[in-house]
């Protein structure tokens, strides 16, 4: 009779829990204060989030134009600048 289903252990680690909205809450009440937001697998990756940040296509990042975003390498840096508030 074959076995239905293989059993594996859980892993070891545990993931970071905190979110880019707690980091978004976090450089929203440091203005100018700058932070590593995550590290991508590719350069290209990091561009692009970056780029998505200062658009405000990343949900915790909103709204558009209130965070500033960079790449180096494969992280990911920002901070907030806010807008007239």
């Amino acid at each position: 009779m074959k076995q239905a289903f293989e059993y594996r252990p859980a892993p070891d680690h545990t993931r970071d829990r905190r979110t880019h909205t707690d980091l978004a809450q976090h450089l929203k009440q440091n203005p100018g204060v700058w932070a590593k937001v995550t590290t991508a697998s590719t350069q290209n990756a990091a561009a692009t989030m970056a780029w998505q940040i200062k658009q405000g296509v990343r949900a915790a990042f909103r709204p558009a134009g209130h965070y500033d975003a960079y790449s180096t390498g494969n992280d990911v840096i920002a901070s907030y600048i806010g807008k007239g508030e």
